[in-house]
Parts: structure tokens; sequence; C-alpha cells
């Protein structure tokens, strides 16, 4: 086999190799991104801010699919739930389980259902805020990566 002939076989494998590793390697990467709970046991978590002009509610939320269902927590910096909500992608209904004393009145509730229910349809699609014009409410969801990941 001549020179010629080695080299052109040995670019040839290279490539193959190269396209070969990408089909492995990118499946991976997107499963290692995880941007929103959309497997039944699937776990995501995000820094999570809701500002509104007379005050603010920040910490992390923690989604979880729970056979189509998704659950979801947010907890404020002292680790007191703000938030407690599901979410039914099929029905694109949220339903709150509990909020703190300072969003539990029935016309912010209402107004959070709406919005969350934005807020979930924006983050299945990798959208990672939210803005109520008519209310003037910001929603922002960061993802926040586990130690073990980094």
């Amino acid at each position: 086999m001549s020179r010629a002939m080695r080299l052109s076989m040995q670019k040839f494998l290279v490539s193959i190799s190269i396209a070969l590793l990408s089909l492995f390697v990118l499946p991976l990467q997107a499963q290692q991104e995880r941007h929103f709970p959309d497997n039944v046991g699937s776990k995501v978590k995000y820094n999570a801010t809701i500002e509104m002009s007379k005050g603010y509610v920040s910490g992390v939320c923690i989604m979880v699919n729970d056979g189509g269902v998704i659950k979801g927590s947010l907890f404020n910096e002292f680790g007191i739930s703000a938030i407690d909500f599901t979410y039914q992608p099929d029905k694109k209904k949220v339903k709150l389980l509990s909020v703190i004393k300072m969003l539990n009145k029935w016309y912010i509730k209402k107004v959070l259902r709406k919005d969350l229910v934005q807020v979930m349809e924006n983050l299945s699609k990798g959208i990672y805020s939210y803005h109520d014009k008519k209310f003037k409410i910001d929603y922002n969801f960061t993802i926040l990566k586990d130690a073990t990941e980094e």
C-alpha cells in the first residue's frame, strides 16, 4: 500500500471516528442540560425571582415531573416555602397548593395562576423569563447546577 493511500485511509478513519463520536456525545449533552422536567421522575432546580411593584419573592424553585404532572416549590432564602404548585401540561393548568401570607389573596392568586401557566410554557421552550404587562410582574428563572454537575 502506498504512503498516499495510507494517509487518505487514516484521514477517512479519523473523520468516521469523529462522526460516530458526535452521534454519541450530542445526545448525552442534551440529556445533561435538562432545563425542564419533561421526563417522569426528572428534577430541575432554578434560581427564581418574582418582582412586583410592592415587593419581590426570590429563592430556589424545584420542579419534579411526577407522572406527567409537574410539582413545584419556590423556597425563599430562609428555606420557607413561598409557593407550592402543580402544573398539568396537557391541560395547561396550574393549581396553587399553598402561598405565603403576602400573596394569599384571591385576586393575587388568580393572577399568579395565570402567570405561572405562561412561565411553565416558556420554561418548556427554554425561555427563562416572563413579563406580565398588565400587572407589571417580572418572573425570572436561571438554571441552578448541582455541585456534582460542575
